[in-house]
């Protein structure tokens, strides 16, 4: 038997069911509840199609159905619908509930996430050089912003931070360890 191509990542997989469905599957804006019991339906519209394997559809499945923009869509009182876009059962405060759940989850893990990247990130950046001579205002320093250093003047030192002024005009707030003073 001749090997045939199938869709393998999740993207794909949902862009050939909102092509195959479309008052159903949403690529973009908002999304629309599902049926419950979708993927048995999937599963019977495309009987014998060998692009899609039942455990990559199911994975496809679960990231769409855990995205955000489809999590945000499941509201109380509105309908969830077929792969023809048809009106089926109506969401219950449960459902609505845990969908919220799993969104508050989701974002709670994404900002551990960020959070952890910057920090890594931060880990790898290049620190400042130490300060070579004590700072005055009015003097001429470079601050590392991102990772770029600016030239600077030196507005007003204070106890945790230092005043500066871009050549615009522009005044910033910067911790002392983000001056480069040579």
């Amino acid at each position: 038997m001749e090997n045939q191509f199938q869709l393998t990542n999740s993207k794909e997989i949902i862009a050939y069911l909102a092509q195959q469905f479309p008052n159903c599957f949403t690529l973009d804006g908002e999304a629309k509840p599902l049926k419950i019991g979708i993927f048995q339906d999937i599963i019977s519209r495309l009987d014998g199609c060998q692009i899609l394997s039942k455990t990559k559809l199911r994975i496809a499945l679960r990231s769409y159905t855990m995205s955000w923009r489809y999590l945000h869509s499941i509201k109380e009182g509105a309908n969830r619908i077929d792969l023809d876009g048809n009106p089926n059962e109506v969401i219950n405060q449960e459902q609505m509930d845990h969908a919220q759940q799993q969104l508050k989850e989701s974002k709670e893990k994404a900002k551990e996430r960020f959070k952890e990247q910057a920090k890594e990130k931060r880990k790898t950046t290049k620190q400042p050089s130490k300060r070579v001579k004590p700072l005055n205002n009015g003097d001429f320093v470079k601050v590392l912003v991102g990772n770029k250093p600016i030239k600077v003047q030196i507005i007003n030192i204070e106890k945790d931070h230092i005043k500066v002024k871009i050549g615009a005009g522009m005044e910033l707030t910067v911790k002392p360890e983000y001056i480069i003073n040579k």
